[in-house]
Order: C-alpha cells, then structure tokens, then sequence
C-alpha cells in the first residue's frame, strides 16, 4: 500500500508539470475524488527528472568535487564540507521518494510505451548506481516495498542489479521507435539519446566494477557525440532563479565555493610545477572555462554561467570509457586510438562556450613515442602502458570536472594503481587519507531497524576493497 503522503506526492507533481486544469478538467470539484489513476503515468516522468538532476549536480556532487582537489569551499557549510566536517544529518536518500516513487509509478502502471518504461528504468539506474557509489550498501531490492524495514544490499549486488535493469531499458528502447512520451525535460522523447546513455551507464557501473571487458563492450554502443550528451540545461525564467545553472545559484547566494587554489586548476595553468601542459596541449581555453569565481554568481562567464548546461553523462566520458578498458584488455593502440578520438574532440573547441571560444587551446593527437621514456607524456620513464594509463586516469580527472568521476576513481584506483592515480593534496593539514565514501543520512539509520553501523567516510566501500 502506498502511504497518503506518498500519493500526495505523485499527485502534486503532475499538478506542477501539467497543470491543474488540464488534470482536473473532466473531476467533479471534490478533490477527494482525484485518484493516480485519473493522472496519466507520463506525467511524472518530469518530475522525477528535475529531482534526480537536483541529486546529480547539488550537494553531492560539491562535495565529491571537495574530496578530489577539484573543487574548495569557502565559507560556511561549503567550508566545513570542504574540511571534511560532515555527520550523518549532512546527507539523505530523498532520491527513493522524489524519484524513485514516480517511476515506479510509471512502470507499475506503463504496459503499452516502451519508451516510457525504457526512460524511467535509465533515470532508476542513473539514480541508484549513484548513491550505491557515494554510500556502498544501500536499500535497493526491498526499497519501496510493503517491507517497514527494507535491507541493505551489498553494493556489488546493486550494480548487478543495475545492469539487468540496463538491460531491461535497452531492450524496450530498442523497441521503442514510434512511440512518444508525454513530456521529457532531459531528451524530448528522443529514443535514440536515451538509448545511448543507458549504455554509457553500463560502461560507467562496469568501470566502478573492474569489470574492464564489459565496459568496453557497454562504451562501444554508448554516447556517440557530444550532441547526445545528458545534460541539465538550465532555463532563463524571469524572476526565477531555481532554474539555473547550480553553481550560479549557489554563488549569487553567497561566496562559498570556487576553484581558486584547487589542483584542477594547477594541473591547467602553464605555469603550475605540475601543469598538463606540453607541445601538444594547449590548456589556456579550458582553465579559463573552468574557473569558478566565488565572489558572485554574475562573475562567471564559463562552467557556472547561469544558463551554462551541466553534464551528467556525456561523450566525453564515455570515450575515456573506451580509452582506459580498452587499454586494459585489448592493449595500447586501442586506449591510444580512444584517447586521440577524445582529443580530436576537445581540437574542435565546441566543449567551450562563445565566451572563451576565441581563448588558445590544442589537443594534438599523441603517438606512440609521447608515452615512450623520455617523452612529453612519460618524463619520469615508467613503462609505455602505464604512462597512457595514467594520462587517460588524468584526462578523466579534467574531463569529468562537476561529476561524480574525479570522486569515483579517485577510490577506486587507490589500492590497485596509485601509482598512475591524480596525486592531489588533503584539503586538511591533519588528515591522512582520502574519504571513501559518504555517510549514511540519519533518517534512515534512526527509521530503519535493518540499517547497519556506519563504517564512516574512510572506510573503502565494497569494490573499492
């Protein structure tokens, strides 16, 4: 049974993306009356979206930007977070009522649109894959079930999970062509985006798996082009601020959180000890697009703009998908040939907006020789393999700026390759090791007798071991 509050919920959702009159037009004014199924599934797909982008791209993502050099916070909360001062009251799973319940809903009650069910499975993967990489063990299998105390599954058991959940997506897309959807913020109803993001998905939860061969396979059918990119595209509404770029949001309320002194933009700037730079990359354009400005939201002109699209799953990650387990299984011509179709990308300056399309950059293809000791991308002489392993980990590190990759491989390549890891430095003089993983939010250890002790933030979760 699901609780009134739930219902309420479901309800007032399709209101504020539909409309009133439109849901209410043929009911008796009685609002008692309204049920879920007087709403048409379709209508909470929109509402689930802008809830799991709100997760995608807020609080979590900050933090996870924190915990890898990318990112440093400044004041208040952001400071505290940056230091690594969180509790248990810091975190929630909103996500399982503001996305997951929607979804259900529309695969409950969908037996006649595979592309809707197929969207709300990818949207479902996208949400719990995150949060089963951010916490480990988390409610999944029993989660909005008639179970009072749900339990948690191990996090390899998710993912498991998660890709048969794919699997199930893509096959309905697959199926899909000819049908329409109601409304869809991220992808208008496009099958074939929503068909190559739930592949780039797979290749993502595989990479957090080590299962390298499958990644590739997974990346080989993903993201094609940057123009299939799944991105948050923020909304210029008049008077409305909370349809913004986040970072915009977040900055035009205070000074909290910015790039200055990061090592992300050491490794961009020429003149930085460690700086990426070389005869063959030109990273001027990207330090500048990049940059944060924490003194007011209108100061920034790049990633934090306010009408700025923000990245979710892209292109871009998906060919360092291809590079790095293409590498791994298949050898270095094919993480080379991956890293260059990246590079050729990045060539074109089409990642960068007008306002620093004008800036210097080039990503020249590399060549064998680059990685060979004594080249421009192997000065310290380390074998060829590991010298491309660890520009692509590095090119990650840059790409994946604003997601969750910095944060994901920064705890994954810990135990097995450190020594091709992003050395960034602890945000804390005192501190010893790199957080692994985020804390269980206090609702959920304080309502959920199943809910175990929590390991804390530097305990490595469970395929990070």
């Amino acid at each position: 049974m699901k609780s009134t509050h739930t219902i309420f919920l479901l309800i007032f959702t399709a209101f504020v993306f539909m409309g009133c009159e439109k849901l209410v037009d043929d009911l008796n004014e009685n609002p008692n009356q309204l049920t879920l199924d007087d709403i048409d599934a379709g209508l909470f797909l929109n509402g689930a979206e802008l809830s799991n982008i709100s997760i995608q791209l807020g609080s979590y993502s900050r933090m996870a930007g924190y915990w890898s050099g990318q990112l440093v916070g400044f004041e208040q909360t952001e400071f505290e977070r940056y230091q690594y001062s969180v509790t248990s009251s810091t975190f929630d799973w909103d996500g399982y009522q503001s996305v997951l319940t929607p979804l259900r809903e529309i695969q409950e009650r969908t037996i006649d649109n595979p592309l809707l069910l197929g969207i709300s499975k990818v949207i479902e993967a996208h949400l719990v894959g995150t949060y089963a990489s951010l916490f480990g063990d988390i409610p999944y299998s029993e989660a909005l079930t008639d179970i009072e105390n749900p339990i948690f599954d191990k996090q390899t058991v998710v993912f498991a999970q998660l890709q048969l959940l794919l699997d199930d997506a893509i096959t309905e897309l697959e199926n899909a062509e000819g049908y329409g959807v109601l409304e869809d913020f991220i992808f208008n109803g496009d099958r074939q985006k929503w068909l190559e993001s739930a592949w780039t998905l797979k290749g993502r939860y595989y990479t957090h798996t080590k299962e390298y061969s499958l990644a590739y396979n997974a990346a080989s059918n993903g993201i094609s082009s940057s123009a299939n990119n799944m991105m948050f595209n923020p909304l210029d509404i008049t008077g409305e601020n909370s349809t913004k770029n986040k970072y915009y949001i977040l900055l035009e309320a205070g000074p909290y959180t910015g790039t200055s002194g990061s090592y992300l933009e050491q490794l961009l700037d020429e003149t930085s000890s460690v700086s990426r730079n070389n005869s063959k990359t030109d990273e001027t354009a990207r330090l500048k697009y990049y940059t944060i400005d924490q003194t007011s939201g209108d100061a920034n002109l790049g990633i934090a703009h306010e009408l700025e699209p923000q990245p979710m799953i892209t292109y871009r990650e998906n060919l360092l998908i291809l590079a790095e387990s293409g590498l791994r299984t298949n050898g270095f011509s094919t993480g080379l040939v991956h890293l260059n179709e990246l590079r050729t990308f990045l060539n074109s300056g089409s990642f960068l907006n007008d306002n620093f399309s004008s800036e210097s950059y080039a990503y020249e293809v590399y060549i064998t020789e680059d990685f060979n000791a004594g080249g421009i991308e192997n000065l310290d002489s380390i074998d060829t393999d590991s010298a491309l392993l660890r520009e692509i980990i590095e090119e990650r590190y840059v790409s994946g700026f604003t997601t969750f990759m910095a944060f994901d491989d920064t705890r994954r390549l810990q135990k097995s390759d450190s020594d091709i890891d992003v050395p960034f430095a602890l945000n804390v003089a005192t501190s010893t090791q790199n957080v692994e993983r985020m804390l269980y939010p206090e609702d959920e250890i304080l309502s959920n007798t199943m809910a175990p002790s929590d390991p804390g933030l530097y305990e490595a979760t469970e395929v990070n071991q």
